[in-house]
């Protein structure tokens, strides 16, 4: 093989390289990564010396249901609390502002968490 040769086919390799690497962004795709601030998990204050935590999506503050928002805490201490937020709250937490929720009874006592706008 001539030097031109070994240059034009490994100047065309190259090329071949690049071009398979740039459809496939280097493995990545077309897909974008996943947005950091789409949730956030909050903690409760400790109570009989443990807390529970909360996640609350990024959607549901920005477009609060008509109902508010129900779900369980994670379990700690073989037991978990009820967590509601009304749509007012949720649309108070969108404007910037602070809202106090403090959880149902489980094991004779409560726990609260302060939700605020993380995004």
């Amino acid at each position: 093989m001539k030097r031109r040769d070994f240059l034009s086919a490994g100047f065309v390799g190259t090329l071949g390289v690049v071009s398979v690497l740039s459809q496939s962004q280097c493995g990545g795709g077309a897909t974008t990564p996943d947005d950091p601030n789409a949730q956030r998990t909050f903690t409760s204050t400790s109570n009989s010396g443990h807390t529970h935590s909360i996640t609350i999506q990024r959607t549901e503050i920005q477009n609060p249901p008509a109902a508010g928002i129900t779900r369980q805490t994670s379990s700690s201490g073989g037991h978990t609390h009820t967590f509601t937020m009304t749509q007012a709250e949720l649309q108070t937490v969108n404007g910037g502002g602070s809202v106090g929720i403090t959880t149902s009874v489980s094991d004779l006592h409560d726990h609260a968490f302060t939700i605020t706008k993380w995004f």
